[in-house]
């Protein structure tokens, strides 16, 4: 159901009736619930947004008190069960769900001679639907990442396309990030197919960016006329640059590094980035010495940012993109996100699109929201209390979706 959820293609940790439960479920009081996974933990997630983990015990399995704990067991779900779809108990009630019926359909397109594969989600019903394009976060993203989100708009009426991050599944561990534009291109070449789909409105496609996708969806937009609606979630309105400095500069303050160490490290941190990424070392050669007798050089990161992603996307600068959108926009963060300065990046957004006369806008800033909109009472960084998380923030999966109905209403 966000960005995290995935159904996993099947492995030797997940049993395989656990893989062929995965899905959404219309419950008896009309709500969904969604089995799925987040990172490596089996989960149930409700129309809520409340997480709960799940653990095998003989033919049920049993429902946590957290996404990743069981210090209090507060239920039990079975799976197909006089085919139910599933069976809960939790709360002294029961509740049989059904699973909900979407349709799959796979679709392999290209980008010059780059081969793409993703498969296109389908709601009940006949169409042509709305449609949703899913694009990625950051690393190797196959299209499972983005299954919890079409499973959601799919189970509202619209559809969604998923696909693997160009040469994802054919290099292997051998993967390399590309530009962001190679990624924007690869996401209109994707729209290109789903305007020739008979189930996809070709005047209702739309395109979902969350974390990197934040840069990614508003540059495809920019280039298509086919994206009729951009959502750019936990998104940033600066560099990669300027987002990493930020982000190291939230976790020094968090451990409680002094303020004017702080800066010393972030004006050290700048310095190593423009040396790894534009080659220009000068710099950096006269301040190495000195920051290594600092005792906070090991606060700055290791060697040079001299990967793909950096010297292809390092420095790329979002505003261009962001003026020339015309349609729609959804622009969401979290208040506790420590991976993007939500505060600073809704001013920008705001400030750019009141330059560009651009006023079909929708701002949604969720509170104790990290960068997954999961609710954090702690303001710790998402990574370091997933498996005690107990549920997504009010009304992210109901913004998502009744924004988007309005939208692509007719």
């Amino acid at each position: 159901m966000a960005f995290a959820l995935s159904v996993p293609l099947f492995s030797q940790q997940i049993s395989r009736d656990l893989f062929t439960a995965m899905g959404a479920y219309r419950l008896p009081d009309s709500s969904f619930a969604m089995i799925g996974m987040i990172e490596d933990l089996p989960v149930i997630i409700f129309q809520d947004g409340s997480i709960r983990g799940l653990r095998k015990s003989g033919k049920t399995y049993e429902i946590g008190n957290a996404l990743g704990l069981f210090d209090q067991i507060e239920g039990t779900v079975e799976f197909g069960r006089k085919k139910s779809g599933l069976v809960i108990v939790r709360d002294g009630n029961t509740q049989t769900g059904a699973r909900i019926p979407l349709s799959q359909k796979d679709l392999d397109f290209r980008n010059g001679e780059i081969q793409l594969h993703g498969t296109l989600i389908l709601p009940e019903g006949n169409g042509p639907f709305a449609c949703v394009v899913m694009t990625h976060g950051s690393g190797p993203e196959k299209r499972e990442a983005s299954l919890g989100l079409a499973g959601l708009f799919a189970g509202n009426g619209i559809a969604a396309f998923i696909y693997d991050k160009r040469l994802v599944r054919e290099m292997g561990d051998k993967w390399q990030d590309d530009s962001f534009q190679h990624y924007a291109e690869d996401a209109v070449a994707a729209a290109r197919i789903l305007a020739r789909e008979p189930a996809v409105d070709p005047s209702r496609i739309g395109i979902f960016g969350h974390s990197q996708g934040g840069w990614v969806a508003p540059l495809a937009a920019s280039q298509s006329d086919l994206f009729k609606f951009v959502i750019i979630s936990a998104g940033n309105a600066v560099s990669p640059v300027e987002q990493h400095l930020w982000s190291g500069t939230r976790a020094n303050r968090q451990d409680g590094v002094r303020e004017d160490i702080i800066r010393e490290i972030y004006d050290f941190r700048k310095i190593k980035y423009k040396a790894g990424i534009t080659g220009d070392s000068s710099e950096y050669k006269a301040a190495l010495p000195v920051a290594m007798q600092k005792p906070w050089f090991r606060r700055t990161g290791g060697n040079l940012p001299t990967g793909a992603f950096w010297k292809l996307n390092g420095y790329y600068d979002p505003e261009p993109a962001l003026l020339a959108l015309k349609c729609p926009v959804l622009v969401m963060g979290g208040e506790s996100d420590n991976h993007s300065n939500t505060a600073e990046n809704m001013q920008k957004f705001k400030e750019i699109f009141q330059r560009s006369g651009n006023n079909r806008l929708t701002f949604k800033v969720f509170p104790s929201a990290d960068h997954g909109y999961f609710e954090t009472a702690t303001g710790k960084f998402m990574e370091t209390e997933l498996r005690e998380l107990k549920r997504f923030v009010p009304d992210y999966f109901d913004t998502l979706v009744e924004w988007t109905r309005v939208v692509t209403s007719n």
